[in-house]
């Protein structure tokens, strides 16, 4: 009996000493295939010629060739200065035009041509042309700047997934990190690293700029240039700095009206997997107007042109809509300004009663911030490239790395945006900010 329990023993230390030295080599054997899929891809060079004219300027030097080389070389590909060499050659020819104003605004398109030669023997991998990527100022040049914007993000985006494909068989991002947006001011850089984990708290980032000339005449406002940037920094804050997993932030570019309502309640679903316990975080940056009929504001999605009940999202609506599933918190931060549409004639006030303009009340459960009152122009800083909201928000973010109370939160953006506002000699800004009855004690407590 003691023979076989010994051997039996030996048995089971042998199996389980040969299943940890299997699992040791399967890791090291996935460590050294994607050390080989990483070092193919720094292997690949790249050399690329860029040729563009800008319509309010003329022929000047290329601003989406470095912006693409840096792009491809933190996605461990390995642009070079000499063609001689290079593996690969990139040749991108843009053309932007004018495309017509109104009153307030000034709207561009462009053109752009991508093709992909192999430099041995001159053949083309690959070629590509994008057509009337659309893009709007309060002046020709930050229209004609604001194109050029958003054709050098979906130029990096498209040669990036080519020589994924091209070079490993995938589409995927090459690297945990990629170059998303472009710092232009402190709150850009250095972004704190918090070490927390916030399984239970979901967020949901939408930006919309890509609208149509209608849409962008209708809502006209001076922080729609930096729309984008808003939510890929306030991204890289809620992952890094606010410490929430990077599986449950959600980011949405230009969405159209059905998946603004399908992603807002699918974030309220989330609470139900945990119980109730979600923490819900919705920001949105992009165009607001307010409803004629009930004097209510709404966010405008990509796809809308005109005040159709069925498809703008009401506050109110916005409200109902993250209340689907019961949840402990929501956090509502708007990027935006909701104003009267500017095609349609204002009646003349000393004729009738002055309006009114609130937001709805807020559920109880509800912490909510836009960056103006309804009828309030909202503004943003050019140098910085941010609305002045959330650049105010950003700046408490890394100063405090996430641990101001909502209060003092509130407080700071308040008192920055209206000193900002008037310090670039704009008219008066004051973000709003309403909290729910089950919060209102807790705001000196509770964070972001």
């Amino acid at each position: 009996m003691n023979c076989e329990a010994s051997s039996g023993k030996q048995m089971k230390s042998g199996i389980v000493a040969i299943s940890k030295v299997m699992k040791t080599a399967i890791i090291v054997m996935t460590v050294i295939l994607g050390l080989s899929f990483d070092n193919a891809r720094a292997q690949v060079t790249i050399y690329i010629a860029s040729s563009e004219f800008h319509w309010s300027r003329g022929a000047v030097p290329p601003v989406i060739q470095p912006k693409v080389s840096r792009h491809l070389s933190e996605n461990s590909f390995h642009p070079v200065t000499d063609s001689n060499n290079a593996d690969l050659i990139i040749r991108i020819k843009c053309n932007s035009y004018y495309n017509g104003e109104t009153p307030y605004f000034f709207f561009g398109a462009l053109d752009a041509s991508l093709k992909v030669y192999a430099k041995k023997t001159g053949v083309l991998l690959y070629t590509n042309e994008l057509k009337r990527i659309k893009g709007g100022g309060t002046t020709t040049q930050l229209a004609d700047d604001k194109v050029y914007a958003n054709a050098s993000r979906i130029i990096c985006d498209t040669l990036t997934r080519f020589l994924n494909l091209h070079t490993t068989g995938k589409s995927g991002p090459r690297s945990g990190k990629s170059a998303e947006f472009e710092p232009l001011c402190d709150a850009d850089r250095d972004i704190p690293e918090l070490q927390s984990d916030r399984k239970n708290t979901y967020v949901l980032i939408i930006a919309n700029d890509a609208y149509s000339p209608m849409q962008m005449a209708r809502c006209f406002t001076d922080s729609a240039d930096f729309h984008d940037r808003d939510a890929r920094v306030f991204r890289e804050y809620a992952i890094h700095t606010m410490g929430i997993p990077a599986a449950n932030v959600q980011m949405i570019l230009n969405a159209k009206s059905f998946e603004m309502r399908r992603e807002l309640i699918r974030l309220a679903s989330f609470s139900r997997g945990v119980n109730g316990n979600a923490d819900l975080i919705f920001y949105y940056a992009g165009y607001g107007l307010i409803d004629e009929k009930t004097l209510e504001p709404y966010i405008l999605p990509v796809d809308i042109e005109n005040d159709d009940p069925k498809f703008i999202i009401r506050i109110s609506d916005l409200f109902k809509m993250l209340q689907e599933d019961p949840s402990k918190r929501i956090s509502i931060l708007l990027e935006t300004s909701f104003q009267f549409d500017a095609l349609k004639p204002r009646p003349d006030k000393s004729k009738f009663p002055r309006i009114t303009l609130r937001y709805p009340n807020v559920p109880a459960n509800v912490f909510f911030m836009a960056a103006g009152s309804p009828g309030q122009k909202t503004w943003s800083d050019h140098q910085a490239g941010h609305g002045l909201f959330t650049m105010a928000l950003l700046e408490k973010l890394k100063e405090t790395k996430a641990r101001a109370s909502l209060k003092e939160l509130s407080d700071f953006i308040i008192r920055n945006v209206r000193a900002s506002s008037l310090g670039l000699k704009l008219k008066e800004q004051i973000p709003c900010t309403l909290s729910g009855s089950s919060l209102t004690k807790d705001l000196v407590t509770l964070k972001l």
